[in-house]
């Protein structure tokens, strides 16, 4: 006689084990793909952009060789007016600077935006750049650069330009320039918050206060409370660096003639030479420095 079979069903305490053992299994599953992936190379886009950086500007000293030793100034190549309106050196804007690069092959709409941007949604590569008869121009026949190439990221546009530099204008349009050459000059590089004043310390060191306490600038490399980045400087060399008074970078006087840490994103109003680094996006220029206008973020 064939003994007859018993169905049973879990227990509660058999289900909840089971339970368990599915969570961890679930748990387990993601860690267990992350081991199977290359490991991640936190530097990567840190020289990625320090390649970049350095190409940019390496491009803009050949320029420089070419045009009477100046890095690219649109005011002195577009003396028709047939790219732009703007009179004079009202057309030193940064996206007229680095578009006429462009146009001119010196470098790509590519690597105008950073590997490492943290603003995506407003800063974004031109992949509508038109490198012959550009619509927006006066007389495209006879453009020098697209000038629907954008730096601008206010306000709801879209900007296609990721870094910084000086406005070539006054005492500082002899650093936008293969004359002096000096490794402390700093020319260009990650973009910086905006600074609304600076101490200065007892010890000679300086404190700059962020207008913007939780500015785009510092998610691209640094943390939520400090700046780091890659910055360019007049003999082509790229530092990273980790304060915005570098140490490496020349430093200003002020007018009692003491030597004072120069913030790069800060034109520091006590530097009687005015020479000073000051790192921006300029969408507005002029003959005077006071016309460069800067956009922060």
């Amino acid at each position: 006689m064939t003994a007859p079979r018993i169905h049973r069903g879990f227990t509660v305490v058999e289900l909840i084990v089971l339970l368990v053992c599915i969570l961890m299994v679930a748990a387990l599953v993601p860690a267990f793909m992350d081991a199977l992936r290359p490991a991640r190379c936190t530097g990567c886009g840190r020289m990625k952009e320090s390649t970049q950086v350095s190409g940019m500007l390496k491009a803009m000293i050949v320029w420089g060789g070419d045009h009477n030793g100046l890095l690219p100034l649109p005011s002195a190549i577009d003396v028709n007016n047939t790219t732009v309106p703007e009179i004079g050196a009202a057309k030193d804007t940064t996206a007229n600077i680095f578009s006429l690069m462009i146009y001119t092959g010196g470098f790509s709409t590519e690597i105008c935006i950073s590997p490492a941007e943290a603003n995506t949604t407003s800063i974004q590569q031109d992949e509508t750049y038109e490198y012959d008869n550009p619509k927006a121009a006066v007389n495209p026949a006879n453009a020098l650069w697209d000038p629907a190439f954008s730096a601008d990221f206010t306000n709801g546009h879209i900007g296609n330009f990721s870094y910084a530099h000086i406005p070539p204008s006054g005492p500082r349009l002899a650093h936008w320039s293969t004359a002096t050459m000096n490794p402390g000059d700093a020319i260009m590089g990650n973009r910086g918050p905006q600074i609304a004043s600076v101490t200065h310390n007892g010890d000679g060191s300086v404190t700059p206060l962020m207008a913007i306490p939780n500015s785009n600038t510092l998610m691209i490399h640094g943390s939520p409370n400090a700046w780091e980045g890659n910055i360019a400087y007049a003999d082509g060399h790229v530092g990273f660096e980790i304060k915005m008074a570098p140490p490496c970078a020349r430093p200003y006087m002020d007018a009692a003639g003491k030597s004072w840490p120069d913030t790069l994103f800060f034109d520091e109003p006590d530097d009687p030479s005015g020479a000073n680094a000051y790192l921006g996006i300029f969408i507005k220029a002029g003959p005077k420095p006071a016309d460069f206008v800067p956009i922060w973020d």
